[in-house]
C-alpha cells in the first residue's frame, strides 16, 4: 500500500535471536522510542527495566514460560512496567493497558528500524520477575520484549520453527473496517 511505512508492514515477531550483544546506543533509541510514546492524558506512566547483564538475565529467564523459552537466547529483556491505576483514569477504564501498547508499539518499531528483531510476550510470571528486578509492588508488568539480532532459526524446536517460516497472515482490511456502522 503506498505511503504506508516500511516497518508497519514488513515487520513481524521474530523468534531466532543471535546472542551478540546489542549496543548501547541502540538500546537507548529504543528507549527513547517508548519514552516519546502517547500516553492517556500524557500521564507518562510506564517505566522500563532494562536487562542485559548475563546474570541476572540468567535469573530472569527462570520467570518466562516454557512457551517463550526463545526468548532466552536474546541478549535483551525489555520489561515494560507502569501503574495499574496511576494513568489516565477518565471513565473508570483500563487505559494502562492501552499506554503499555503505544510504548510497546514504538519499540518495536524502533527495534525493527535498526535492524533488530524485538517480540512482546505474555507468558511470564510477574512475582517471580518482580523479585529478580525489584520492581515495586504498586507496579504491574505490561510486557517482556525481547531483543536483538536476528539468529539461526536451527536453533529452535521444529514448532517453533514452523512458526518462523510461516508467511505473515493478517485479516483482510473488509473484515475488521466498519464505515459509519457496524
Amino acid at each position: 500500500m503506498k505511503g504506508l511505512l516500511e516497518e508497519i508492514k514488513v515487520r513481524t515477531s521474530k523468534r531466532a535471536f543471535d546472542t551478540r550483544p546489542v549496543p548501547r546506543e541502540m538500546l537507548d533509541t529504543i528507549l527513547e522510542a517508548g519514552r516519546l510514546a502517547p500516553s492517556c492524558a500524557n500521564t507518562q506512566e510506564w517505566e522500563f527495566v532494562i536487562i542485559t547483564g548475563p546474570e541476572l538475565l540468567q535469573q530472569a529467564h527462570e520467570g518466562i514460560s516454557r512457551g517463550n523459552a526463545w526468548g532466552k537466547r536474546a541478549p535483551v529483556m525489555l520489561i515494560v512496567v507502569t501503574k495499574e491505576n496511576g494513568g489516565c483514569g477518565a471513565h473508570g477504564l483500563p487505559y494502562w493497558m492501552m499506554d503499555v501498547g503505544l510504548a510497546t508499539q514504538n519499540i518495536l518499531l524502533q527495534s525493527f528500524h535498526l535492524g533488530l528483531i524485538a517480540h512482546p510476550t505474555a507468558g511470564w510470571d510477574e512475582r517471580k520477575l518482580k523479585d529478580v528486578t525489584g520492581i515495586p509492588e504498586d507496579r504491574r508488568i505490561g510486557t517482556v520484549i525481547f531483543i536483538g539480532y536476528a539468529g539461526d532459526i536451527t536453533l529452535l524446536d521444529e514448532r517453533t520453527q514452523g512458526k518462523e517460516r510461516a508467511p505473515r497472515d493478517r485479516k483482510e482490511i473488509g473484515e475488521i473496517v466498519h464505515h459509519d456502522k457496524w
